[in-house]
């Protein structure tokens, strides 16, 4: 399937802050981490910001967090929900950041180191801001969120001769691939996981939405409304069963992974 590009997640920036998987696995990779408050850190590859309020929240008024993302359009979006004191939004290459050397406490990617053409030079860009003793922790998928879900949907748009992008979380779809790059990048005292998150959705529609508004709906847009209306209630019958006593519950196979910066 081809890859997710930045044009592919500018397309979907308006409604990607309303996908509950993302927003599940943004918060849990930052309780996961741990921050303090009063301490300062880089969000990298904030999308929409959920992991950057959950950080600003946890390191409180008394601390600092720059959420960096390459994408204005994601930046935007993220700036329409209200910012808590502390945070601030900037665009920046995520493997480029704005910050001075050694300044921070800690860095935090959800599910976007896999997006960087080159992990191991973003991750000693990280390792470069980070102060003696700071954390980098970030998060990846270690196979299809709410199996078996986009297997039926990408079928579907098969028959079409479509295929939806698809983000790259393959590079770091295990937890040996996670530890080699942060060894290659410099850090110690490493921290791997893997955890499968029960998301649940309320219906078919539910589901639907997530279509819509993430990457596996932009093959929609190329088509006429009708065609679109029927695949809908085409797939929503497929879906069906799944939901036939109410609401049901998928997992989310989340990676996280974490390292510190040596203390000499």
């Amino acid at each position: 399937m081809p890859r997710a590009t930045l044009a592919d997640c500018d397309a979907i920036a308006p409604g990607y802050g309303s996908l509950s998987f993302l927003a599940l696995s943004a918060r849990e990779v930052v309780r996961w981490a741990g921050p303090r408050s009063g301490e300062h850190w880089v969000d990298v590859a904030t999308g929409t910001g959920e992991a950057a309020r959950a950080l600003a929240g946890a390191v409180g008024p008394g601390g600092a967090v720059l959420a960096t993302d390459l994408s204005a359009a994601m930046l935007a979006a993220a700036q329409q929900q209200p910012t808590p004191p502390g945070l601030r939004y900037v665009q920046a290459d995520g493997a480029q950041l704005p910050v001075p050397d050694a300044s921070q406490d800690g860095v935090l990617c959800a599910a976007g180191l896999f997006f960087l053409p080159d992990m191991g030079a973003a991750l000693r860009e990280w390792r470069r801001v980070l102060r003696p003793g700071g954390q980098v922790a970030f998060s990846s998928f270690a196979g299809p969120l709410m199996a078996p879900l986009p297997g039926l949907w990408a079928a579907r748009l098969a028959e079409l001769g479509l295929r939806p992008p698809v983000p790259p979380a393959a590079r770091l779809g295990t937890l040996a691939a996670a530890e080699e790059v942060l060894t290659q990048a410099g850090f110690a005292q490493l921290r791997l996981e893997a955890q499968g998150l029960p998301l649940s959705l309320a219906s078919a529609q539910e589901r639907w939405h997530h279509i819509e508004q993430g990457l596996e709906g932009l093959p929609l847009r190329e088509l006429p409304p009708q065609e679109v209306a029927r695949l809908r209630d085409e797939h929503l019958a497929e879906l069906a069963p799944f939901f036939a006593q109410g609401p049901a519950t998928f997992s989310v196979p989340l990676l996280l992974a974490a390292g510190r910066v040596p203390v000499r």
